[in-house]
């Protein structure tokens, strides 16, 4: 990619929700900067029970990102359409492909096919271990590595979280994630493979504080998946900051664009 074009940077997230999670500060932080920001998820059928209609959910949980990245001033969102790994069983036999299972060249074609059409100057994706392991996160990060050396996209920026700081502060929403994937033994997994990575990896912080209301507000827009009366919801004000006034990555490549917002 040209040292010469306009910046561009492609987030690239699992399903809806993570970009406003991990991202959406800093997505808002460029926005504001008039720097061209494309989000790109890739699943939005996660049926709760298998009772439920897959596009239907699809349909609301696009909306959902949609609405989320309206307010974070997202220029483009792409929805892949996979099948999370969580809903395989509720999706059996409708003919859409789960992301985890799905052939990694294909994944990582369509994403570059999207790297080169947005003329992307920077990549988004999670760090090597997926921020937790959840099986849709670590392929997008294989993924999205494959992408960006076909499209030739210098600058990849791992989405991570410093663990060290998140020891110190109520838990964040990835905690509960782990709780999802693996239940009770929540506790044994996080120190077999703990989340993120610790503060030394990380390259690049970005303080989200003067664009937080918008983050939480993006957050929140994601009612199926954070539902009104949750602990989440009642979080003050206070303790959000501390939670999710930050945001980190680990960089690949040269200086970028995240990089002229980061703290």
């Amino acid at each position: 990619m040209s040292p010469d074009a306009a910046p561009c940077v492609v987030f690239f997230h699992a399903h809806p929700d993570d970009e406003s999670i991990f991202t959406g500060g800093t997505i808002a932080l460029l926005a504001d900067r008039g720097v061209r920001t494309v989000v790109v998820i890739a699943t939005g059928v996660e049926p709760v029970s298998p009772a439920d209609d897959p596009t239907t959910v699809a349909a609301v949980r696009g909306a959902e990102a949609a609405a989320a990245c309206a307010l974070l001033g997202v220029d483009a969102l792409h929805l892949l359409g996979f099948a999370d790994a969580g809903a395989v069983d509720a999706v059996a036999g409708d003919g859409t492909a789960a992301l985890h299972t799905a052939p990694l060249d294909d994944v990582a074609r369509r994403l570059a096919e999207l790297l080169v059409s947005e003329r992307a100057t920077a990549l988004v994706v999670y760090d090597e271990g997926g921020i937790y392991a959840h099986p849709d996160h670590l392929v997008v990060h294989r993924a999205g590595v494959a992408a960006a050396e076909m499209a030739g996209v210098d600058v990849v920026y791992e989405a991570t979280v410093d663990r060290e700081y998140l020891h110190f502060v109520e838990t964040h929403l990835v905690g509960h994630a782990v709780e999802w994937l693996v239940g009770a033994d929540a506790l044994v997994a996080l120190n077999r493979a703990p989340l993120g990575v610790p503060t030394v990896m990380v390259s690049t912080t970005v303080d989200v504080g003067p664009v937080l209301a918008r983050k939480r507000a993006a957050i929140e827009t994601h009612v199926s998946q954070i539902p009104r009366g949750g602990a989440f919801r009642s979080m003050d004000d206070e303790t959000f900051a501390a939670v999710y006034g930050y945001e980190w990555f680990v960089r690949r490549g040269p200086v970028g664009p995240l990089d002229t917002v980061a703290s």
